[in-house]
Formats: structure tokens, C-alpha cells, sequence
């Protein structure tokens, strides 16, 4: 299942809570005059008090931060577009620290990660299967060898649900704006640069510079055009894992891969299945290095795909392609607040249930 799945049922199941406690429920406000075009997840109404919310499904428990951040910083957007009394509230699957906490409530929004929920339906509400359908949905996005109880880093906390809906019953009132980063058109950018030979250096950097966007909490030692020590082989860029998120602490897991290579592909063409051998020599597993994205222009033809798979069914290492288009989706996910690392989980997903004999 992919993310976009993940994040429906999941703001179905928010809307299936909120009705339980007696909200009038608007899923899914798209093109409302009130917000200027913007779109919101979720438009509740209780006790003559209006509530947009924004529910953040991800994939990963933790290391979510700066996507939440982000959220927020959307959410901010959406008020400003509603331009009428109203109260905000973030809702994440993931939990988050007191820290955020404080922040996001010092901007104005209140915040809901995973404990907040699972307390509010444990022992605010009676319907049981409630708590049972989010349980499902958090085991069905677990991503490499986890097997840990979902709920098993919960704080309890047995406050009345009135407790939960206390600062909703007062109208938005803006606080201190959360710093966000200038806006840049990375994909136009990538696009621009002329394929082939051409632009094949300005590809690279181009591509290395929205990767540290996208994972500089993920990614660090981001080596660039390094060298073997036996001056054999020379690849694009090695990085070290240093996330919590569970995408890349399964690379560890899963894969005993604690550096990433990435190699760029600047081609006119779909890059062939003498590329995925060439990068397949890069990697090695007893060095902790078996996990390599390529990134080509225009993607992998057939073979590549069909070769990449029999690196990893023969000799355990994993090659994923990415082009542009996956770029720029990534780019769009952290735009809206979701963590692009779950768009390679679902890709990483994809190659594996697909894998053949």
C-alpha cells in the first residue's frame, strides 16, 4: 500500500473519531471560497467553534520534526486564507517531542501525535474498534524489520477528552510565524539543465543539492566523487545514515547498510542494464555499503529494472532508480509536510513485492 493510501484511511479514521465525539465533519474542503483556493483536510464545527485541521499520516514513529514543521507552516497558510475566527489543529501518526510541542503551540496550533490519539479513543470513547483499525493501519505501514508493538512508546495519560478539545473552544488567534525556508523551484531548475554530456556535471550537483534538502536530517558525510583506496573505482556520491526515520534505519536492518551510495545519469535515454552492473561493483556489504539510488534523467529501461533485481536476489545488494518525476514528488511531499523518505519506502515496497525468483 502506498503512502497516499496510508494518509486517506487515516484521515478517514480521524473524521470516524471527531463524529464520535460529536463534531460536524467536512472531509476534504477543496476550491472553498473561504480558503482562496487552498485545500484542508478536515472543517469541524462544535459548540459554534471552527477547527481546521491537517492530518499527517507518516510512515516512520519518529524523526519527523521538520516535516511537522512544515505542516504547520501550511496550516498557518490555510488560516491566513480563511481569514475568519477559527482554531488549527495538527493531528500526526507519529509521535513527537515536548519541544515541538511547544513550538507548534507557540505559533498557535495545537498538536496531536500518536499518544494523544491512541489515548483519546482508549479511554475517551467505548467503540473499541476504533483503537483496533488504527492499530491495523500503523502495523500495515511498519517498514523494514520491525516488529516492535505499535503502541509500546506511548505515554499514557487517562485526561478527560474535554481536556483535548479545551483549546479548540477558543477562536485562532496568530502567534510568532515558525521559520521556514525560502521557496526555490527545484524541479524547474533540474528540468533546465540540458540533457547528455552537456549537462552532465550541472545535473549532478543539482540533484546532490535537492537531496540535502530533501534528507539533511537522514544524510550526513555527503562525500562527493570519492575514490576507492585501490584508485579502481570512483562513484558520484556516498553519504552515512544517521536517521531515526524508519525508511533508512531499515537500509541498517534489513540491509546492513550503514552508507548509501547515489549515482547520477544525466542520459537522453533510459539507462541501460550496463549501468546497474557498473554500480553494483560500488557496492559491498561487508564494508556496510549494499544500498544505491540511481538517478537517472529519464529513468531505467526494462533490463536495468530486471538487472537491479538480480543484484539483489543474487548478491543481497539493492540498486532502486529514480528520475526526475520521483524528484519532484519528493519535493511536493515536503512542500505539504510529509516526509519524502515514505515515497522510497513505497518504492522500496514496489521492487520487493515484485521480486521473482
Amino acid at each position: 500500500m502506498e503512502t497516499f493510501a496510508f494518509g486517506n484511511k487515516f484521515e478517514q479514521l480521524i473524521a470516524r473519531v471527531l463524529r464520535s465525539f460529536n463534531f460536524k465533519v467536512q472531509p476534504e474542503v477543496r476550491q472553498m471560497a473561504d480558503l482562496k483556493g487552498y485545500v484542508i483536510d478536515l472543517l469541524v464545527e462544535r459548540n459554534q467553534i471552527t477547527t481546521l485541521i491537517e492530518v499527517k499520516f507518516y510512515r516512520s514513529k519518529k524523526g519527523v520534526a521538520n516535516a511537522v514543521r512544515d505542516a504547520a507552516q501550511q496550516l498557518m497558510r490555510l488560516l491566513t486564507a480563511y481569514n475568519k475566527p477559527a482554531s488549527s489543529l495538527l493531528i500526526i501518526a507519529a509521535y513527537s517531542s515536548q519541544e515541538l510541542r511547544d513550538e507548534i503551540a507557540n505559533a498557535g496550533i495545537l498538536l496531536w501525535d500518536r499518544s494523544d490519539l491512541y489515548n483519546l479513543i482508549k479511554f475517551g470513547l467505548a467503540d473499541a474498534r476504533l483503537l483496533e483499525d488504527f492499530e491495523q493501519l500503523l502495523n500495515e505501514a511498519k517498514q523494514g524489520l520491525d516488529i516492535e508493538e505499535v503502541f509500546a512508546d506511548v505515554t499514557l495519560s487517562q485526561r478527560s477528552p474535554d481536556t483535548y478539545f479545551a483549546r479548540l473552544e477558543t477562536s485562532f488567534c496568530p502567534g510568532h510565524r515558525l521559520p521556514s525556508p525560502p521557496k526555490r523551484d527545484y524541479c524547474g531548475e533540474l528540468n533546465a539543465i540540458p540533457p547528455g554530456r552537456p549537462g552532465w556535471r550541472d545535473y549532478e550537483l543539482k540533484c546532490i543539492e535537492i537531496l540535502r534538502y530533501l534528507f539533511e536530517d537522514d544524510l550526513n558525510n555527503w562525500h562527493i566523487q570519492t575514490t576507492t583506496d585501490d584508485a579502481m573505482s570512483r562513484f558520484d556520491m556516498i553519504c552515512r545514515i544517521v536517521s531515526a526515520n524508519d525508511f533508512w534505519r531499515s537500509l541498517i536492518q534489513s540491509f546492513q547498510s550503514r552508507y548509501v551510495l547515489f549515482e547520477f545519469k544525466n542520459y537522453v535515454e533510459p539507462i541501460g542494464q550496463d549501468q546497474i552492473y557498473t554500480t553494483e561493483r560500488y557496492l559491498y556489504l561487508r564494508g556496510l555499503r549494499s544500498v544505491s539510488f540511481i538517478i537517472a534523467r529519464n529513468g531505467g529501461s526494462e533490463r536495468a529494472v530486471n538487472a537491479a533485481k538480480g543484484g539483489l536476489r543474487e548478491h543481497g545488494k539493492l540498486i532502486l532508480i529514480l528520475d526526475n518525476k520521483d524528484l519532484g514528488e519528493m519535493l511536493r511531499m515536503k512542500a505539504e509536510g510529509k516526509v519524502p523518505s515514505d515515497y522510497l519506502s513505497d518504492k522500496l515496497d514496489d521492487f520487493l513485492i515484485t521480486l521473482s525468483r
